[in-house]
């Protein structure tokens, strides 16, 4: 929960009153339970999470549907791969993202074919669509059957060929596919660029 925040556990504990953050240490490494005290406070200042999830982990975490909409499971996994297999894959958290309702998860993107654009180490929020629906420019993650990755999309002029740009063009080759040899395609929803790398 405090992930979801999007703050340390020291500044969420001072977020809601707390002088110091040694006792949510505590219950995260599950040696304390969390007092009806605690949680009162948690729900006080984040009115969106539910007292009672927070007292027995049942149940929804959130208490607004608004918010359950916006909550995008999150993978910390490379988004390549885990697109290829995301049976094999855990979530570790959500990202609450407004604007966002129709991603469907968001993974890690590794790669540096993207440029500052989506830098490496940035969390790319995605939604699958058919390849139908590509819009020309769009950034997606295309699963073709012998590659993966996420380019700029283009398609040919008068052809059933999608361009795959990198907006590294110094560093990174262009690659051509047929629409037919696509497999999977998924667009980018939104990009979280973590500057602290």
């Amino acid at each position: 929960m405090v992930r979801w925040t999007g703050l340390s556990v020291n500044s969420f504990a001072l977020s809601i009153g707390l002088n110091r953050g040694e006792n949510l240490y505590q219950i995260k490494r599950g040696n304390n339970g969390i007092s009806r005290e605690l949680a009162g406070m948690i729900a006080a200042k984040y009115g969106q999470i539910s007292k009672a999830w927070l007292l027995t982990g049942e149940g929804d975490m959130f208490t607004d549907d608004s918010v359950k909409r916006v909550s995008v499971p999150f993978y910390d996994v490379e988004v390549e791969k885990y697109v290829t297999s995301p049976q094999r894959y855990l979530s570790h958290g959500f990202v609450c993202l407004p604007g966002v309702e129709d991603a469907e998860f968001g993974a890690v993107y590794s790669g540096r074919a993207m440029g500052e654009a989506i830098p490496a180490g940035s969390m790319v929020l995605l939604r699958r669509v058919d390849v139908s629906a590509l819009v020309p420019g769009g950034d997606y993650v295309v699963v073709g059957e012998e590659f993966t990755m996420l380019r700029r999309v283009r398609r040919d002029t008068n052809s059933d060929v999608l361009r795959l740009i990198p907006l590294d063009g110094e560093n990174f080759d262009e690659v051509r596919l047929g629409v037919s040899s696509v497999r999977e395609l998924y667009l980018v929803r939104a990009v979280v660029i973590n500057r602290t790398l």
